[in-house]
């Protein structure tokens, strides 16, 4: 891993979106291209040198990991120094990322460094960051590795009268006993109705006989963020459970089956949705198929009918497809997915048979 390569492959991106620098101010971008992991951070990257900007909180965190930027200890507003130190010359077009500041700060910035001639782009970064280098390929597989065990290990505790909140707590303490720094994100525990909501939040909902109990929950290593779900189902199942499951079973198996590199997001989505429309349930698959993953739970790319764009090699993605029907519950089928030149490797291993749990 290079941050400055990472940096240099950024530069080389200038052109096309017609700029000569640009400044950033995402954090997860920040850690990117620096290594730092703190919460106040942002980046100037321009031709012949790059500065990073924090406050002193972060002095001896900010020498320690980086590396590859002159380091400016400032004050809350960085662009400040930005133009205390004249770092910017007149008519330099300078990239914004848009996607991620607010009109107050773009207004606030351009009335400091009014000579600067600010370009709003989207999340060059983001593009940029989603084909993974070996590290972060590691860090993402140990991610999922833990999210693995800790699905093995909760298993025993899915029966009639457990509490969704509590099986949520529970996870989220096994994530850390197993090695995780934490959820990559919050627990999704839906069980009966309530799993017809695809981000149904956990509540005192105690698990009932004949419910599906949809779990939605990752690990979070070294930055890198595990998306899993697994649906269940508690006491006895019936043919309409096994029904419903098999349909969305199958239509992931065909994602996983179709995906590679130079497949686009919106043909690996229909791959997906096709099977679940084909078998009349069309209307109840109500998201996207997946999305990216790494320094960012919902990461570049989108799995979606939207995106036309082809999937890369070494691209980590989600393939989730589901049925939500109000009133009944839900199933989804969940797995981080690493795409080849010419075939996906899903990179759970947990089991993806219908669990029927007394």
């Amino acid at each position: 891993m290079s941050f400055e390569n990472r940096i240099n492959k950024l530069k080389q991106q200038f052109s096309e979106y017609n700029i000569d620098s640009i400044y950033v101010t995402n954090l997860n971008n920040v850690r990117y291209l620096t290594g730092f992991t703190g919460s106040a951070g942002s980046l100037l990257v321009l031709d012949k040198k790059n500065y990073f900007f924090t406050d002193g909180r972060y002095t001896e965190q900010s020498k320690e990991q980086v590396k590859n930027c002159e380091i400016c200890i400032v004050g809350s507003a960085h662009y400040l120094d930005i133009k205390k130190r004249n770092l910017l010359k007149p008519e330099i077009k300078l990239g914004i990322e848009s996607p991620f500041v607010s009109v107050h700060f773009y207004d606030s910035f351009k009335s400091i460094l009014p000579n600067v001639k600010c370009v709003k782009v989207p999340d060059i970064i983001g593009i940029l960051s989603a084909v993974k280098d070996e590290y972060e390929i590691e860090s993402l597989q140990t991610a999922v590795d833990i999210t693995d065990e800790v699905f093995s290990a909760i298993i025993p505790e899915l029966k009639i009268g457990a509490i969704e909140k509590e099986i949520s707590a529970k996870i989220s303490y096994l994530f850390k006993m197993h090695g995780a720094d934490g959820d990559a994100y919050d627990p999704i525990v839906g069980s009966g109705h309530l799993g017809a909501l695809p981000h149904a939040r956990p509540t005192k909902k105690s698990f009932e006989n004949g419910d599906f109990v949809v779990m939605d929950f990752g690990a979070l290593y070294n930055g890198y963020h595990a998306d899993m779900t697994r649906t269940v189902v508690i006491g006895d199942a019936s043919e309409r459970h096994q029904e419903i499951y098999n349909i969305v079973l199958q239509s992931q198996l065909a994602g996983i089956g179709f995906a590679k590199a130079g497949v686009t997001g919106a043909e690996l989505d229909l791959a997906c949705r096709s099977v679940i429309e084909d078998a009349g349930y069309g209307d109840k698959f109500i998201h996207s198929t997946g999305h990216g993953l790494g320094l960012e739970i919902h990461a570049y790319p989108r799995i979606s009918s939207h995106n036309k764009l082809p999937l890369l090699e070494n691209y980590i993605i989600t393939i989730e497809p589901g049925i939500y029907l109000e009133g009944w519950g839900g199933v989804r089928i969940e797995d981080d997915c690493l795409i080849k030149k010419n075939s996906c490797f899903p990179m759970n291993k947990s089991t993806k048979e219908m669990l029927v749990l007394n």
